[in-house]
């Protein structure tokens, strides 16, 4: 296995391919914990039109990983003393085991579970039925928010099927998608547990390892304006509560880098944290709005990149008002102290996290879908300069925006 190192981070991890095209990618770790995982690289993030001339629908990636990893399979993993979870994202989709007691055995069962898979009809629609017990609004409310922001990409759909979407979705479709994406040139496994490079690799290889099928698809074409937006504000009502979602339209993934290179990951790791979350003015500027921020989301896909600000407020006009004006004058948001603090506090929590194998792990999957080892963004990050971050930021103040209001519908 070939060895990288980032000295002062004291987390080195190793890499292998396989001769089949699945890939390995070791953290050797002596806390107790183990963890692996299952990477996909392929999410919510619609490529294909058709599968073996079947229709796709949207969110058949969401409902594989959540078939997959069932309640059933996670009781049978909690038998074994093992935690499952998984997720589904635009660019990835992985299943997760740890245990406190040794990560082999979970993790051979998730393989077997992953590559004989049996997909029924009456455990879909049971599935369906459990998907939306909560979180319907605000989901709803982000999607609209996302349809008055792209005009033909797939990023408009988001990444979570709402309950009419999920409909059409049947359990061939689900096998076919797996067939295609699941498959060894697409997967790699993540595994931090107490064993030796060799130790890992013959682990590896005891285990149920996916077969490379050839599957004929039809490719989804789509011409998408990134300069501008279908509508600009729109609003609609609810029967409980208010949501405001506020995005802004990124330009495609290929032209930003050309500008930035990897500075463009850097900033995506803080961008949230400084400018919204832990930004005092921001904050203050929505309690006197009477408005919470309830979420940031920072979604990619694709060529596609979108930032999904979600609130509650009573004040939707005032609101969006003040954030257009925000996002205007956004380099002066964030001065030079405040900037240096913000990364040595990222920093201090991601080595933090990183001492947990859990969560060691789902740190190095966020940033593998950028193709960067996390150890490397977290050493980029700490040598990105103020000047160039505030350019960036002026980028993004030119980027398109556009608001979706969900207002309570009064009695």
């Amino acid at each position: 296995m070939i060895k990288s190192d980032y000295g002062h981070f004291d987390v080195p991890f190793y890499e292998q391919k396989l001769n089949n095209g699945l890939k390995v990618l070791f953290v050797p770790t002596k806390r107790g914990l183990e963890s692996a995982m299952v990477y996909v690289s392929q999410g919510g993030y619609l490529h294909d039109e058709k599968i073996e001339e079947s229709k796709i629908p949207f969110g058949t990636a969401s409902y594989v990983s959540k078939m997959v990893m069932d309640r059933d399979f996670r009781e049978t993993l909690l038998a074994h003393e093992a935690y499952g979870e998984e997720k589904s994202d635009l660019s990835y989709t992985y299943f997760q085991v740890t245990s406190p007691k040794g990560i082999l055995a979970p993790l051979s069962l998730l393989m077997s579970r992953l590559y004989d898979m049996d997909f029924r009809e009456e455990n879909l629609e049971e599935i369906k039925k459990s998907n939306f017990d909560q979180g319907e609004k605000v989901l709803r409310a982000q999607k609209e928010c996302l349809r008055n922001l792209y005009s033909s990409s797939p990023i408009r759909m988001g990444v979570l099927p709402t309950r009419e979407e999920s409909v059409p979705i049947h359990v061939t479709a689900l096998r076919k998608f797996l067939q295609r994406y699941y498959v060894p040139s697409r997967v790699t496994l993540i595994v931090a547990a107490d064993w030796t490079p060799k130790e890992c690799m013959e682990n590896i290889r005891s285990l149920r390892l996916p077969r490379e099928s050839a599957t004929g698809n039809k490719e989804l074409l789509f011409d998408e304006d990134y300069k501008n937006v279908p509508q600009a504000y729109r609003s609609e009502k609810a029967k409980d509560g208010d949501i405001f979602v506020y995005g802004v339209k990124f330009a495609p993934r290929q032209e930003i880098f050309e500008k930035y290179g990897q500075l463009m990951f850097m900033a995506y790791e803080v961008l949230g944290d400084m400018l919204f979350v832990r930004n005092p003015s921001f904050q203050e500027s929505l309690r006197g709005l009477n408005s919470d921020l309830l979420s940031f989301r920072f979604e990619e896909g694709g060529e596609d990149t979108c930032l999904l600000l979600t609130f509650s407020t009573k004040t939707p006009v005032a609101l969006e008002d003040f954030l257009v004006g925000y996002f205007h004058g956004l380099e002066k948001k964030v001065d030079r102290r405040f900037f240096h603090a913000q990364i040595e506090d990222q920093v201090a929590r991601s080595l933090e996290r990183m001492r947990n194998a859990r969560t060691l792990i789902k740190l190095f999957a966020s940033a593998y879908a950028n193709n960067l080892p996390y150890p490397s963004l977290l050493t980029m990050l700490t040598r990105m300069s103020y000047k160039s971050f505030l350019q960036f930021l002026r980028t993004i103040a030119e980027y398109p925006h556009s608001s979706f209001f969900l207002r309570e519908e009064k009695e």
